[in-house]
């Protein structure tokens, strides 16, 4: 069990690109469904899927960006905002893809519902 402990706390880019990979196929679905099927909810689940991504990079690469001698010439302001904006990302990005989901299956509902009337 200690190796896959170990592999938990030290392969963090393993899984980093396992994420990235399953973020690309959620937004390839939600563009494929907005795409062949009009679907706004598939359009809404890319979207999300696109913000969760931005996201994430920016987590992964703020530390190059922002070294000591940038976060010195930034207001308190500025650097309060870029703190909360990986936060803002992922969680509207998550809303997205929840609400793309269940607007697509309300979608699929509706369509249903109009060929068991005719």
């Amino acid at each position: 069990m200690k190796p896959l402990f170990d592999l938990a706390l030290q392969g963090g880019f393993l899984f980093d690109c396992l994420g990235v990979m399953g973020l690309g196929l959620i937004g390839m679905a939600g563009a494929r469904l907005a795409r062949r099927e009009r679907s706004w909810g598939g359009m809404l689940m890319a979207t999300g899927a696109v913000l969760l991504l931005i996201g994430r990079l920016w987590i992964l690469l703020a530390a190059a960006f922002l070294t000591p001698a940038v976060r010195h010439d930034m207001s308190p302001d500025l650097l309060g905002f870029l703190k909360a904006l990986p936060t803002i990302l992922m969680t509207t990005g998550l809303g997205g893809v929840v609400w793309g989901l269940w607007g697509y299956e309300k979608q699929q509902r509706e369509r249903a519902a109009e060929i068991a009337v005719r």
